[in-house]
């Protein structure tokens, strides 16, 4: 595959069935053990949803190889689940890839994008909530593991991250 034929654009808010989708097929790739089976199916239908503020944010992205949408995430100032913020300090949002495009660097080219615009806008700090399966890949673009939390998903329904950060800069 040649350059020519990934492309990544800003998404949009009609984007958000598209990138349901491809979070929805790429997260249902988690079961691979890591996770309690029975804990990861309730969480899954309320973590694969696009989320409607990222996409309108202009710093989530979707990596495109000819045309398709096949990865997708960014950033914010913005704490994950909320809206608190704090000088200097960005997270990684919503990473996914679609099962058919792994391995194709999509999600490095989008996090070296989200990392350098994070960079460009001020933050010295840039902290993701990895799931675990996606802690090695996280950690080779140079994000550092800070401990295990769990994350409520909704209501009773709660998932293990690992918490991750890098410096910038």
């Amino acid at each position: 595959m040649t350059d020519k034929d990934i492309s990544i654009r800003i998404a949009r808010p009609e984007d958000q069935a598209t990138l349901t989708q491809l979070i929805g097929a790429s997260y249902a790739m988690l079961d691979n053990g890591r996770y309690d089976a029975a804990q990861l199916m309730r969480a899954l239908p309320l973590m694969s949803k696009a989320n409607p503020r990222l996409l309108a944010s202009g710093t989530y992205f979707i990596a495109e190889v000819d045309g398709v949408a096949a990865s997708c995430g960014g950033w914010s100032f913005e704490m994950p689940g909320s809206r608190e913020t704090s000088p200097g300090v960005a997270y990684i949002r919503h990473f996914a890839t679609h099962p058919e495009y792994l391995r194709l660097g999509l999600a490095r080219r989008l996090i070296t994008r989200c990392l350098e615009e994070a960079a460009a806008k001020g933050a010295g700090l840039i902290k993701c909530q990895s799931t675990l399966q996606a802690e090695r890949f996280y950690a080779s673009a140079g994000f550092r593991s800070v401990g295990q939390i769990d994350v409520e998903m909704g209501p009773g329904v709660t998932l293990p991250v690992m918490q991750m950060e890098r410096t910038l800069g």
